[in-house]
């Protein structure tokens, strides 16, 4: 291996995620989110989302997946019942586990959002040329491989 390339590569690993978290926050929080509800943040639609594609997830299994505490969850989850947009019940087999689902606002507000993340990124990557999409593409399918050997 070459350790000038390893040099380099590593540098991009400490660099694109924070550049991409900075892009996402403004693009999206500052723009997608504030105007399209009021107080909604980023990691609230990223509960949102999860619970579009799981229809209802124990708290615990969310609080897992996005690597939060317990406290950041309650507090994310009583901000999100304020807004109507989800519902939060007691497990009828074991009360102490609590489930939350998506109501019917709540899965209007994550289409909308959703919707206009993908615009933006559909005008977003215009910018690249299709050579340049299928090097992201096969990048980025290398990107998870790398992410997942922690998994392991």
């Amino acid at each position: 291996m070459d350790n000038e390339q390893l040099n380099r590569i590593e540098e991009l690993l400490t660099i694109i995620p924070t550049r991409m978290c900075r892009n996402m926050e403004h693009r999206f929080v500052n723009v997608i989110l504030k105007d399209v509800l009021d107080g909604l943040a980023k990691h609230h639609f990223m509960i949102l989302k999860m619970l579009q594609k799981n229809e209802k997830l124990y708290v615990t299994e969310i609080v897992h997946s996005l690597g939060i505490t317990k406290s950041q969850m309650t507090v994310s989850v009583d901000k999100l019942l304020k807004l109507g947009l989800v519902e939060r019940q007691a497990d009828t087999i074991d009360r102490r586990r609590i489930y939350v689902s998506l109501t019917g606002d709540g899965l209007r507000i994550t289409e909308i959002i959703t919707k206009k993340i993908k615009d933006v990124f559909r005008e977003d990557i215009k910018v690249l040329s299709q050579n340049e999409l299928n090097y992201l593409e096969k990048g980025l399918g290398v990107l998870i491989k790398f992410c997942s050997l922690s998994e392991q």
